[in-house]
């Protein structure tokens, strides 16, 4: 509590104090910053810093006074804010009550079929009715609906999976949406949509449903085998229960700007939020994944509010519920506060605090995502480590919907190691001279980026995006093997 209590007090002091009225950049008080920020925000009062917890919001709070402290304009959802509110997807708690069967066959709930988050509650019956992918619309390849029977007061059968050769075309064609096939269904007066996917052969809660409203319907999830089964019963009576519990949970991005009338933004990003408690209630601290970030942003947003190149704009956001698959960082992307189109280039840092984890070297992702990037990494200074870069992005950090958006990318990491997602990710164990000099690095770099008249994009090869991906994964399967199971 002593660390809860004088976190109390520095709140206290920031509100009586207001900004701070300039810093020295020794080394030594860099890294005494960046130690004390650490210590704060790994600390066992944040909880491990979970989205939706109490942690998180202690978290939020914190980052909301350093931002007022360095001098940042708060660019929040509503006036005088630095936050910008993030509800994730629903946890869904399915009740007892949830069936499905036919006249001759009852379904078994998790095995044979699941529950939407967005499925509403109550008991439908209805003659089944094979809609095919539920496609309809002027710009679909075809009418699923034609010659087909009436759907009013049916139960759909609905598969998922559309021919690969039409996935590129979903964005510009509404109709081929999941979200929206099943809005057509509902509007037709279909009682209950039964979805179902030949790739994916157990239930499961996939990665395009995430959305928090309700639809006026029932949507269940049935395997393949399943589905297969009652597509030869079609016009036989179905009858669904559902009943789900939801529980919406909030989060925030934490958002700041430094305004220059430069007309050009630079983004830095990292993630705050980290996983909680593990099963035997200890605090995962993530004291590197990612304290070490949020503190590598606070500490370039202090030099370039004091010090830096007033030829850009920087917006500074401290996104949330990373861990829980980008969430923060998606909803900004859908929400952005500054047009994406006035961003030049955005610099991520997660997980920089282990220089020594990987050798002597930081890892640089997204090298290849602008021309310039490799006269730029040609000209940086010496540090003291070697720089492996990789061409392209990475998919698993907050940078990737930045790079769908067309922007070049800055990412820095000192990579894996293996108290990484555990309890021993304290910040005793962060190596805070190599952030000192990792700060050096970033402030070089973006100082010597914004000085170029122009930073444009350049897509990288698939398989170059591959590379750090799996990379990423033999690292993480490597560290795995090696973890005492008690972590686990």
């Amino acid at each position: 509590m002593r660390s809860l209590a004088a976190f109390c007090l520095a709140l206290s002091c920031v509100g009586l104090h207001g900004q701070h009225p300039g810093w020295s950049f020794t080394d030594s008080a860099i890294l005494q910053r960046l130690r004390s920020d650490i210590f704060t925000l790994a600390s066992d009062s944040f909880q491990g810093r979970q989205a939706g917890s109490r942690g998180d919001s202690l978290t939020c709070d914190f980052l909301v006074s350093r931002f007022r402290e360095i001098g940042l304009e708060p660019l929040g959802d509503s006036a005088g804010s630095y936050l910008q509110p993030v509800i994730l997807e629903l946890e869904i708690h399915p009740t007892q009550q949830n069936s499905l069967y036919t006249d001759d066959h009852r379904y078994i709930h998790r095995l044979d079929f699941g529950m939407m988050a967005f499925s509403s509650n109550g008991k439908v019956s209805g003659e089944l009715l094979n809609i095919g992918h539920g496609l309809s619309g002027p710009h679909a390849p075809w009418d699923d609906y034609s010659g087909k029977p009436d759907p009013s007061g049916k139960v759909l059968l609905m598969e998922l999976p559309l021919p690969e050769s039409w996935i590129s075309d979903a964005v510009k064609q509404p109709e081929l949406l999941v979200r929206n096939r099943l809005e057509e269904a509902f509007r037709r007066g279909a009682v209950a949509v039964l979805m179902w996917n030949s790739d994916v052969p157990e239930y499961r809660n996939l990665f395009d449903f995430r959305r928090t409203d309700t639809l006026p319907g029932k949507v269940l999830f049935v395997t393949d085998r399943v589905a297969r089964q009652l597509i030869k019963k079609e016009g036989s009576l179905v009858h669904a229960e559902a009943m789900v519990v939801k529980n919406f949970i909030r989060s925030n991005n934490v958002i700041g700007y430094l305004d220059h009338k430069a007309g050009k933004t630079v983004i830095l990003g990292a993630h705050f939020d980290h996983d909680g408690l593990n099963s035997k209630g200890l605090v995962k601290a993530g004291a590197d994944d990612n304290a070490s970030g949020t503190a590598l942003v606070l500490e370039l947003s202090r030099y370039l509010k004091q010090k830096g190149d007033s030829g850009s704009d920087y917006l500074v956001i401290a996104f949330g519920a990373e861990e829980k698959g980008m969430i923060g960082s998606n909803y900004f992307c859908r929400h952005p506060v500054v047009p994406l189109e006035q961003v030049v280039f955005m610099c991520n840092f997660d997980m920089v605090g282990r220089l020594g984890a990987e050798g002597n070297r930081i890892t640089a992702l997204g090298t290849k995502t602008s021309p310039e990037w490799g006269g730029l990494y040609k000209r940086m200074p010496c540090f003291g480590f070697r720089v492996k870069k990789y061409k392209g992005p990475s998919s698993y950090s907050d940078q990737d919907c930045f790079y769908d958006h067309g922007i070049p990318l800055f990412y820095l990491t000192t990579g894996m190691h293996p108290d990484y997602h555990t309890h021993r990710d304290r910040p005793d164990r962060i190596n805070y001279t190599g952030m000192v000099q990792i700060a050096r690095f970033s402030e070089a770099f973006i100082t010597m980026a914004g000085q170029n008249k122009e930073v444009s994009f350049q897509k990288v090869s698939p398989w170059a995006t591959l590379l750090p991906d799996l990379h990423y994964y033999i690292q993480q399967l490597g560290h795995i093997l090696d973890m005492p199971w008690q972590d686990l």
